[in-house]
């Protein structure tokens, strides 16, 4: 018909179009270069200092409660509604997204490519994502790394925290847990702190509550109007990003960040879980890599205090999930912007033309293909989406049979041949080639374990402050007697000594230096008299003056 001949017409002139642009199989160096050349990313996971488990415990600890209204209705409510399948922490999966970053020069954007699309990472998207304010910082503040040596020593921290100066987020939440009589408005002080220094704004391995934030917190009104967003987005992409160039220090930062995503870990600050939710709702596809039966529930819905527990995704999941030839990619998700002033705006963006150039080609949804992204380290062996080897049986070889030794010799002559009973030899079931890692996967470690190891360290560490307080009260009374258990002889007892030798009064001397009778005929030197390394006593005056009587009677 003549609709069909249009229709194939336009299609023509489409692709004929396309390759005009683009050339055939050719790369568009207008486009972004990527980091990592197409198809060869390091395999690497991430050590995440988030713990979005935290947002659990809180639900469950506060249900019901004055203080958790508070906070549902503040700019941490909608951290609740997060999908509660999609925020156990998968390295694997914010691995490959940075692996397939594209080099940009906004230092507060970054753009991965998943199979042939790119994917948007802002401000803007990770304020829609979290709900939390994204504005302007106040006039003078800074992100400045404060001192937290005396931190102890502030009335609000002794007030909210305590005297203890290395006191952990596990041990506020084993406080919150267990004080069954603290004010609400602690509750909820201690809440918001375990929130931002536990999951949004995690910079160490072990959670500590921060002392700008302790102070900040206790005007809970202004502390949940602080532009949290834009500081935890900061503290994120900074880690995530090529490092800043600095002369005899770092004078190659796309080197430097291709070493860190070839290491076996990376450590990862801030919330990164924002980058792992933006790919589960790019890449819808991304969900099934997860191994458990599709689940609605928030963290809102959730009856305990953990996150659901699965396998993590593997490398060759997502890389299965990136070759489906049904994949959608959606390049920039819908923005759900905020009244606050300068949200999701920096004052420094930088522009980039090829930035300018990609994101006019997505706003004319123009189609991308593997072929036009360009440059990449090549240093990566290539990979493919083909069945990993090790899951694969392999069949065991079987050598013949080597026929008996005394096959020729006769046999002798029996009153009954006994014929041997012919057995057939089992053959080895392809079931048993499989590698162990088969059947069982590598379970991650849960929440409850990483606690309980947060507080064996808690309480080492006060142990260890308690025998240093008991060595350095044992140095001063060591101090103190050290001057009565060895001082010098006086020249009284010296001769004493002397005239008890001349005297020859061995007994009385014998007496005088042991602690218990000794045979009278032994001599006795002035050398045994002097050097009587006995402790201290308390009589030890007295004992001098008798012997003195002693010898001049």
């Amino acid at each position: 018909s003549f609709s069909e001949i249009r229709r194939r017409r336009l299609l023509y002139l489409h692709i004929k179009s396309c390759k005009v642009r683009f050339g055939n199989n050719q790369p568009d160096h207008r486009l972004p270069p990527r980091l990592f050349a197409t198809d060869r990313f390091p395999s690497g996971r991430h050590n995440i200092y988030s713990k979005p488990e935290l947002l659990a415990f809180i639900r469950h600890v506060l249900r019901d409660t004055e203080e958790f209204k508070y906070i549902r209705s503040s700019c941490f409510g909608k951290l609740f509604d997060l999908p509660a399948l999609q925020c156990p922490s998968s390295g694997k999966l914010i691995h490959a997204m940075l692996t397939r970053q594209l080099v940009c020069g906004d230092k507060h954007t970054l753009w991965s490519v998943f199979g042939s699309d790119p994917i948007k990472f802002g401000l803007q998207k990770f304020g829609t994502i979290t709900g939390l304010p994204c504005g302007a910082f106040p006039v003078g503040y800074t992100l400045d790394k404060e001192d937290q040596s005396t931190a102890n020593k502030y009335p609000d921290w002794i007030k909210l925290i305590g005297k203890k100066r290395f006191t952990t987020i596990a041990d506020l939440r084993h406080k919150l847990e267990t004080d069954r009589h603290m004010p609400g408005r602690k509750k909820l002080q201690l809440a918001l702190i375990i929130i931002v220094d536990g999951v949004l704004i995690a910079h160490q391995q072990t959670p500590r509550p921060t002392l700008k934030y302790v102070i900040m917190v206790q005007d809970v009104d202004a502390f949940c109007s602080h532009p949290l967003g834009r500081e935890s987005f900061i503290k994120t992409i900074d880690c995530m990003k090529p490092p800043k160039f600095v002369p005899l220090k770092c004078e190659d930062p796309i080197g430097a960040m291709v070493q860190l995503l070839k290491q076996e870990s990376l450590r990862l600050r801030g919330f990164p879980l924002a980058l792992q939710l933006l790919a589960y709702q790019a890449v819808p596809k991304l969900q099934s890599t997860i191994p458990i039966p599709y689940d609605s529930r928030t963290i809102m819905d959730l009856d305990g205090p953990n996150l659901p527990f699965y396998p993590a995704p593997s490398a060759i999941d997502i890389i299965r999930v990136e070759a489906d030839p049904d994949l959608q990619v959606t390049s920039l998700i819908p923005i759900h912007s905020q009244p606050q002033p300068g949200w999701g705006v920096w004052p420094d963006v930088s522009n980039d033309d090829r930035v300018s150039y990609m994101e006019q080609l997505i706003a004319d949804h123009r189609p991308f293909t593997k072929d036009l992204w360009h440059g990449g380290v090549t240093s990566e062996p290539f990979i493919t989406a083909t069945t990993n080897d090790e899951d694969q049986p392999k069949a065991k070889k079987t050598k013949p049979e080597a026929p008996p030794k005394n096959a020729n010799k006769p046999k002798p002559l029996t009153k009954k041949v006994l014929k041997a009973r012919k057995t057939s030899k089992k053959k080895d079931t392809v079931r048993k080639q499989r590698r162990i890692s088969s059947y069982f996967h590598a379970a991650a470690p849960s929440s409850t374990s990483e606690d309980k190891i947060l507080e064996l360290l808690s309480g080492i560490s006060d142990q260890v402050t308690k025998l240093q307080k008991e060595s350095k009260l044992l140095r001063k009374m060591l101090k103190r007697k050290k001057t009565t258990t060895y001082s010098k002889r006086s020249a009284f007892n010296t001769l004493l000594g002397e005239g008890l030798v001349k005297k020859g009064n061995n007994a009385v001397a014998h007496k005088g230096c042991q602690t218990e009778p000794t045979n009278v005929n032994i001599p006795v030197s002035s050398h045994d008299v002097c050097h009587t390394h006995t402790e201290p006593k308390a009589d030890s005056s007295h004992h001098t003056v008798v012997l003195f009587i002693r010898y001049f009677l």
